[in-house]
């Protein structure tokens, strides 16, 4: 049995992230142990902390167990950490879960021998179950270790009732230290689609599982009453169910919810929205939607199994465009079969309407995704994955992979090209929203564009909130025109 946890954020060198605003899947745990009568505390690593302000932290709380989450990127860092953690106070047992885990399941466990419980998928019941006590062969969804070999349990079936699931409070978390002031809000998980690229369903299931829209403005109501405006929805697929999202409006209409930023950063399908769903939305706060393109043709959308049409999303991306919201258009460069050719339909796409931003990733095959199993039996793999997924970034120009029809030096060549069309549409924008000041507006065009001001606006609270307090107001005032 567990008595107190201490869950903890790692720091990673490098992340493009940095400390924006608060997890909310430690926020989800943190909640969960807290209705199960569980001692927790916390301390994300980064917001800044030296190892020592840990140890203080630490022998503070004086844990039972301590919690820390692992992504795939610069995992080996995360393994160097808890390896710090457990030689320094080894009595302490210590879980680990996030997407690492639920990817390569025993395989972590093995490759850091300092984690004595794996939690695999969806955490909450899991950890609460092992904290109160029970045989750890009895819980699943746990990786333990037995006599020196790992175990798992097996699959744990997906929560259904997610209303059941209370959302986070961050309580114990700092949230004034935070690039923003705003709330990451998840209102439903799992993902029924099957891209060949994509992981989502392999961590949170096929099965869409969503919250009502009284329980997710319940959510925005208690921050809403804690001053806090921007809700930044990170749902894969918040407008799937249109009834529901019109529900959510009318109910933040209803409770007199007024003057909020909304927006959709983690992207939406365009043949799950429709211009009357869309105008709905803007009407109570909805200012900026991410659209998931991928390609700019079917032929490219049919191989990587998309299962949309080319004319739902631009329809989709006009509709946006149309109704004043921020639109960035997210593509993937260089799948399977996507040739030169292919990619030049792309980038006409994304040059056609006037986006704020478009966004070309490079792709990372996840193990147990489509595409990896088909790199790995074509042998078009240029590094291994125990390497790549380590230091492998959708933003960073280092091919994973070749394809007959793009070799390394294309895939490179082709980076650098996107890069400049990237950059070429964001300096479009801050001059299509800077036309009445021509002059400053082209000045401000290349300097919030350069790399330095880019890394500035992920890492700088004092640049971020600058940038969306303007982003914010402009997009207020274009919301009362309607």
């Amino acid at each position: 049995m567990y008595k107190k946890v201490l869950l903890i954020n790692p720091s990673v060198a490098g992340s493009y992230l940095g400390p924006i605003r608060p997890p909310a899947s430690l926020g989800y745990i943190a909640e969960y142990l807290a209705a199960h009568s569980i001692a927790y505390d916390v301390i994300d690593m980064r917001l800044g902390y030296r190892v020592s302000v840990l140890w203080r932290k630490i022998e503070s709380v004086k844990p039972d167990l301590i919690g820390v989450p692992i992504w795939s990127y610069r995992y080996k860092e995360t393994y160097n950490f808890i390896h710090a953690i457990k030689q320094r106070y080894p009595a302490i047992a210590i879980a680990s879960g996030g997407p690492h885990v639920s990817t390569l399941r025993k395989e972590v466990l093995k490759g850091c021998p300092e984690i004595d419980f794996g939690v695999v998928l969806e955490g909450e019941n899991t950890l609460v179950e092992l904290c109160q006590g029970r045989e750890p062969s009895s819980i699943k969804g746990l990786l333990y270790r037995d006599a020196g070999e790992v175990v798992y349990t097996g699959e744990r079936n997906f929560t259904t009732e997610l209303d059941g699931v209370p959302f986070p409070k961050y309580d114990k978390f700092e949230l004034n230290k935070y690039l923003l002031k705003e709330i990451l809000v998840i209102s439903s998980r799992g993902c029924p689609f099957d891209c060949i690229y994509c992981p989502v369903s392999l961590a949170m299931g096929k099965v869409l599982r969503t919250r009502s829209a009284e329980n997710v403005v319940d959510e925005i109501e208690y921050w809403y009453n804690k001053n806090y405006r921007q809700f930044n929805f990170g749902d894969d697929n918040f407008t799937f169910v249109k009834d529901r999202v019109h529900r959510i409006c009318d109910e933040i209409q209803k409770r007199g919810l007024r003057n909020l930023d909304l927006r959709c950063g983690n992207g939406i399908r365009a043949d799950k929205v429709d211009k009357a769903l869309l105008t709905r939305m803007r009407e109570v706060g909805f200012t900026y939607i991410g659209i998931g393109v991928e390609a700019g043709n079917n032929r490219v959308l049919d191989s990587i199994k998309k299962h949309e049409r080319i004319e739902h999303i631009e329809q989709a991306i006009q509709d946006a465009c149309g109704l004043g919201y921020d639109v960035t258009l997210f593509f993937l460069a260089g799948s399977p079969d996507e040739s030169l050719s292919d990619i030049n339909d792309s980038i006409t796409l994304a040059q056609k309407y006037p986006v704020f931003d478009a966004r070309f990733y490079n792709i990372i095959p996840y193990p147990g995704t489509e595409l990896f199993d088909w790199l790995s039996k074509n042998n078009y793999f240029l590094r291994n994955y125990q390497d790549y997924l380590n230091d492998a970034s959708v933003f960073l120009n280092r091919p994973l992979f070749t394809t007959p029809q793009l070799d390394v030096a294309q895939r490179i060549d082709l980076f650098r090209r996107l890069r400049r069309v990237e950059n070429a549409i964001l300096r479009k924008t801050i001059k299509r929203k800077m036309i009445k000041h021509k002059i400053i507006g082209f000045i401000a065009a290349y300097i919030l564009t350069s790399s330095l001001f880019r890394y500035l606006i992920r890492h700088n609270k004092y640049v971020r909130n600058m940038i969306e307090w303007a982003r914010y107001k402009f997009s207020s005032s274009k919301l009362k025109a309607l």
